[in-house]
This record gives structure tokens, C-alpha cells and sequence, in this order.
């Protein structure tokens, strides 16, 4: 089955996000441990930084590593939808609504921007999109041949 318009737009939608996510993320982890280690080092820092110090570069490395996980499973999933394989339907769906209760989360918390948003109508959206009727037999991994429209048939 030739890749419908739509899927490849939100793989390449993926791929960019993926892609942005995987190196800020990196770049937090790297940040973290850059604190960490600064924080250990006797005389560098004010005394009454190295505690606050130390505690915001193990937050940082935390968060990008969850992030760096996270950015990983939105390419594979962007990887599987090119390719049309039948499992990133289920590993888009899982990552566009995780990513819309973030969003949801924020609003109710106020912490709401414009760009928050976007992103919320963004990922409903593709969550939407999803779940139409082409999209899923694109990539339930059946063969063309295999599928039948549903338009009923008559038999003489």
C-alpha cells in the first residue's frame, strides 16, 4: 500500500520533534552531570550553593534521561509509521495521548501557554487523524489485494 499523505506528514512531524527533543534532552543530561560534578568540587563553588547545586544537576540528568527515552520511543514511532509497520499505530496513538494529557495537566495546573496550546490541538489532532479508517488499514500490514472497500457487493 503506497503511504497515505497524512501519515507521511505526521512521520516527518515525528522525526523533527523526535529529533529537537532527543538533543535538548541530551543537552539537560549533560548540563546535570556538569552541575553534579562542579557541585563536588571542594572550593569552587559558595558553600551555600553546593547543595542546591547538586540537587538541580541530578533533577536536570533525570529529566533529559527521561526525556532522551522519550524522544527515542517518538522516533521509532516516526520510523514505523514511514515504514508503514502495523505497530506504530499503536506506539503513535500511545505517544500523541500521553502527550495531550501533559498538555491537559498544564491547564489545569495554569501553567497553559499559547504554544501549549498549539501543541494540544496539534496532537488531537493527529490522535484524530489517526484513528480514521484509512489510516489504520494503511497500517494494519494487509496487502492491498487483501482489503475490501466497504462498499457492499451484490451477487447475481
Amino acid at each position: 500500500m503506497q503511504r497515505p499523505p497524512g501519515i507521511t506528514t505526521v512521520a516527518i512531524l515525528y522525526f523533527i520533534s523526535g529529533g529537537l527533543s532527543l538533543a535538548t534532552s541530551s543537552s539537560a543530561m549533560v548540563a546535570g552531570s556538569w552541575l553534579t560534578a562542579i557541585a563536588a568540587r571542594p572550593g569552587y563553588l559558595s558553600p551555600l550553593l553546593v547543595r542546591a547545586s547538586a540537587f538541580r544537576g541530578e533533577y536536570a540528568f533525570w529529566f533529559g534521561l527521561f526525556g532522551t527515552g522519550a524522544s527515542l520511543f517518538k522516533l521509532v514511532a516516526a520510523t514505523g509509521l514511514w515504514t508503514l509497520q502495523p505497530w506504530a499505530w499503536r506506539l503513535a496513538m500511545i505517544g500523541g495521548a500521553l502527550k495531550l494529557v501533559t498538555h491537559l495537566v498544564a491547564v489545569t495546573r495554569g501553567a497553559i501557554t499559547t504554544a501549549g496550546v498549539a501543541g494540544a490541538l496539534v496532537n488531537a489532532a493527529i490522535l484524530v487523524y489517526l484513528s480514521t479508517p484509512h489510516v489504520r488499514r494503511a497500517l494494519s500490514g494487509v496487502p492491498d489485494s487483501d482489503v475490501t472497500d466497504d462498499v457492499p457487493t451484490t451477487t447475481p
